[in-house]
């Protein structure tokens, strides 16, 4: 499968240009199954919404499902979302979510809302946490869906019987003051769990940090893939080859001796 992540600079609280900045994209990409973009791709990481600072969750889901059946292009990302049609109601919490969707040309909608909130952000102050895993299956592929903070987390993440998956996503607004977190953390959630790892990062600023990229791709051994311009808006693509990937489970059958464990 061919997947392409975008590094995007996102337009604060313009939902409408950044969409347009992602059809765009989408357009250039016709051999291209999967989109990757990054965290809340259409407000930037706006913590504590105001009213109307957010759309309504299926207004997004109707305009995701058009664009990837228009170009026959799964689409993954974050948004922010309310659950209410009532604007007003983005002011309170239990409304909200930061929602990482994955849609698919034949009309499929899934989601996962993030469990590990920024709190040190605010985060936690406008959105309620998602409580749920989410392995999505398509075109015989496994996508593990993470958000940003989650890939501090390596117990959520981890690969188990219950638990398989083969590419984890990560989609991010990762400040470039704690990069190296972000270039540590990745490559080791897909040494760990025998899996490829794909980390789609924004570039540009908001209204609090300066973001750098970082986007990339690594393969289950820990290297790197593909990679977008240190810095700078763009694209990058790779291709998983899911045979090699069983091939090297089964030489080196590391998760055999994994811990037993449990989310409580």
């Amino acid at each position: 499968m061919k997947i392409s992540l975008y590094q995007q600079d996102i337009r604060w609280l313009d939902p409408e240009a950044n969409y347009r900045k992602i059809e765009s994209v989408l357009g250039m990409l016709p051999d291209s199954e999967l989109l990757v973009l990054p965290e809340m791709c259409t407000t930037g990481f706006v913590t504590i919404p105001n009213p109307g600072d957010v759309d309504y969750y299926a207004e997004v889901e109707q305009r995701l499902l058009e664009l990837s059946r228009s170009y026959q292009t799964a689409i993954c990302g974050s948004f922010a979302v309310t659950l209410s049609p009532k604007r007003a109601d983005t002011s309170h919490r239990e409304n909200n979510r930061n929602r990482c969707y994955f849609v698919t040309p034949e009309g499929e909608i899934h989601h996962y809302d993030k469990h590990h909130l920024f709190n040190i952000g605010a985060e936690d102050k406008g959105y309620l946490p998602g409580q749920e895993q989410r392995i999505v299956t398509w075109r015989g592929i496994r996508f593990f869906l993470l958000v940003c903070y989650d890939l501090r987390f390596p117990v959520w993440s981890k690969y188990a019987a219950r638990n398989a998956y083969d590419v984890l996503v990560c989609v991010a607004n990762w400040p470039q003051k704690r990069r190296l977190a972000w270039d540590t953390l990745l490559p080791a959630r897909a040494i760990e769990n025998q899996v490829y790892a794909i980390g789609v990062n924004r570039v540009g600023k908001d209204l609090l940090c300066d973001y750098d990229g970082g986007t990339r791709a690594i393969h289950p051994y820990g290297h790197v893939l593909a990679e977008c311009a240190e810095g700078e808006e763009g694209i990058c693509s790779f291709v998983t080859d899911m045979q090699k990937l069983e091939d090297f489970r089964r030489k080196f059958p590391s998760q055999a001796d994994s811990d037993q464990f449990a989310i409580l």
